[in-house]
């Protein structure tokens, strides 16, 4: 794994290269093995930098940047190629060439340009990544990422300079950077925790969109004026935007080749063997994640079936055991006899690193699940440089609760006015006492009661007073702060792919089935891919998903909606294949997610941060409603509302507006 850094300077006089070498250093987590730097003149001066993390070929001869054989291409790279070698059997093969410089997969994507064109190179490789390749013969310089977006890229355009890079953090160092606030994507980071693509908390900055390429042609190439959103950049003639991979392509496309449930169940098996077997390519050590739940335990069942030697594996556990998996992760090592290590957490663990999330997320983000993410990748890169997960299944899967409770409740509120739905919520929500009761009645009487029911039904019952329609409640289980309006000061429309209209309209998908497809095209890369690659690369470990191979996602959106979900049971496929290999004992639960007990915690040890946090003084910048952040705080410490959520948003906002020099106008 690696962070890649770097500038096209348009007029001005920028003077990018004197901090390109400051920018690349700022990358050093990414990539503490070395670095390498690329300025050179086309029609304009380019620099590329380089931090790498050595996984495949830890030579020199995998050194970045790196130019193709014949000269042509020059590229910066983050990721891993997992079908490299048959790559190169293809270049080999097809063009009668086998002239390599040494074994890394750079080399082999590099070199394949140098025969297809870009789209068609890339649609050939299978692999997470984010590339930046400039064509010296035509002076086009490409980016893209992989095709759910598990590798960062941001691209900044000002009129003076084009930036790009894996982090934000390391295109701040450039001065020509404009880090003046985008209020729309302040909006939508509000609405969803996590600002989703393709904005970044910059205005004029982007995130390039997963399964797409941007090409912009160097030789014709000016901005006078910034983009204020990302369609803005199809106006501007030089700059090219296209999909070189489409999910919903695939979605409705073929169906799967399999006849019966069993056939596919035994063909999704040899899928996931393939795909772990080929992230298990490694010129290091590797682990896994493991929570002791559906993904994590397959994940590690395949990686020990192929292992000759004790999977090692890690897992976080919790005083508090309504939040603690710890136990059934260790259940599953020793069922699978894997070389087990875990981490029981404190609230010192969690009060030391919360300072540093700014720095490593680089811009607003509220997952709280981010914290015991960071301390599992710290504990794994004790001992393992690479370390598989199991993110993507419930995506893929069916996974969320969401996906197959969403439809039950539609059918029953479509069947009450609006008026009787409003009144039945505001009684729930003025209600905590009588929620409390019927938790408690709940866990007495059924054991796989979800765990934190009162704020789930309190989350819910405020929910409710906006939904008229499917798409309604589907962005109202997906949201944060329910209404923009009444927190923020200057609020501005927030953006997602969920409000995209062409999908809701969609007559061929099921509810389900567009709720599955948005939350893969939207909060997996979002949310979770950012989550565990900020996390791990802050200890310079890799993280591989093996649910996010090409082949296994096209499988499952080919794949029967029943075969993922049948009745109330998500990920019902994945079940099959992991009784296999894990009793069905050891699995069985409530679903609760990777989360910390943060509700106790506010009320606790981080009171008085929080507290601190929303103070006159620290609101003084006015872009969020005092009165409304105090009145939830208040209703949180007492007991009244469960606002966990919503004030961690506040807090990570706050701690990364004063831990970065952020310009905005009201």
């Amino acid at each position: 794994m690696c962070g890649i850094v770097g500038y096209v300077e348009l007029k001005n006089n920028p003077s990018c290269s004197k901090y390109l070498d400051r920018a690349i250093q700022s990358l050093e987590h990414r990539g503490p093995d070395s670095s390498g730097k690329d300025e050179f003149f086309t029609k304009q001066k380019i620099g590329f930098g380089h931090r790498r993390l050595s996984i495949l070929d830890i030579s020199e001869a995998g050194a970045q940047p790196m130019t193709s054989f014949r000269g042509r291409f020059k590229i910066i790279f983050n990721g891993e190629i997992y079908n490299h070698h048959e790559i190169r059997d293809y270049i080999n093969q097809t063009h009668n060439f086998n002239s390599w410089k040494g074994l890394s997969d750079t080399e082999t994507l590099l070199n394949l340009f140098e025969f297809l064109s870009f789209k068609d190179a890339l649609k050939l490789v299978k692999g997470m990544f984010a590339i930046t390749l400039i064509d010296l013969k035509s002076n086009i310089i490409y980016f893209s990422r992989d095709r759910i977006g598990e590798k960062p890229l941001y691209i900044s355009f000002n009129d003076s300079c084009l930036l790009f890079g894996s982090e934000l953090g390391a295109i701040d160092k450039f001065p020509a950077f404009n880090k003046d606030l985008s209020m729309t994507s302040l909006s939508s980071y509000f609405k969803f925790n996590y600002i989703p693509a393709p904005y970044s908390i910059y205005k004029g900055t982007f995130k390039c969109p997963p399964g797409k390429i941007i090409s912009i042609d160097l030789n014709k190439f000016t901005l006078n004026d910034e983009p204020e959103i990302f369609d803005d950049l199809l106006l501007n003639s030089s700059i090219s935007i296209d999909d070189y991979w489409s999910s919903m392509d695939i979605l409705q496309g073929e169906s799967s080749k399999y006849e019966n449930f069993q056939d596919a169940s035994q063909g999704l098996e040899k899928i996931l063997s393939k795909s772990v077997k080929d992230q298990l390519i490694s010129d290091v050590p590797i682990g896994a994640f493991l929570s002791g739940g559906i993904d994590s335990s397959l994940i590690t069942a395949l990686m020990q079936k192929e292992s000759m030697s004790k999977i090692k594996t890690f897992t976080i556990g919790f005083d508090d055991k309504r939040f603690d998996e710890s136990r059934y992760a260790q259940e599953v090592s020793s069922h699978l006899g894997t070389e087990h290590t875990e981490l029981i957490l404190s609230e010192g663990d969690v009060l030391n690193i919360i300072p540093d999330l700014s720095k490593i997320y680089s811009e607003p983000f509220a997952d709280s699940s981010q914290i015991p993410t960071l301390l599992v990748s710290k504990l794994a890169k004790s001992k393992v440089s690479v370390a598989l997960s199991g993110d993507g299944g419930d995506e893929l899967f069916g996974g969320y609760n969401r996906y197959f409770m969403a439809p039950s409740v539609w059918s029953l509120l479509s069947k009450f006015p609006y008026t009787v739905r409003n009144f039945g919520a505001d009684v729930f929500l003025s209600s905590p006492g009588l929620l409390r009761s019927l938790e408690n009645i709940s866990r007495m009487v059924y054991k796989k009661t979800p765990v934190q029911l009162v704020e789930k039904i309190q989350s819910l019952s405020s929910k409710i007073k906006n939904i008229k329609s499917e798409k309604d409640l589907f962005i109202s289980l997906i949201s944060g702060h329910e209404d923009i309006s009444s927190l923020l000061n200057h609020p501005a429309d927030p953006f997602s792919y969920a409000y995209d209209n062409e999908i809701w309209s969609n007559t061929s998908l099921s509810f389900q089935e567009k709720m599955m497809y948005l939350d893969m095209k939207t909060y997996l890369p979002d949310d979770i891919m950012c989550k565990v690659d900020r996390a791990a690369m802050a200890f310079s470990l890799e993280s591989r998903a093996p649910f996010l191979h090409q082949d296994v996602v096209e499988e499952s959106l080919r794949m029967p909606l029943e075969y993922k979900i049948k009745g109330k049971t998500g990920k019902y496929i994945l079940r099959d294949i992991l009784y296999k290999h894990v009793p069905k004992n050891l699995i069985e639960r409530p679903k609760q997610g990777f989360g910390i007990p943060l509700e106790e915690w506010i009320k606790g040890p981080l009171k008085d941060i929080f507290s601190d946090s929303i103070s006159e003084q620290n609101l003084s910048h006015n872009l969020i409603n005092k009165d409304a952040v105090k009145k939830m705080f208040d209703d949180h410490v007492s007991g009244k509302r469960n606002w966990q959520n919503q004030l961690w948003a506040v807090h990570s906002f706050q701690n990364w507006f004063y831990d970065n020099d952020i310009k905005y106008k009201l």
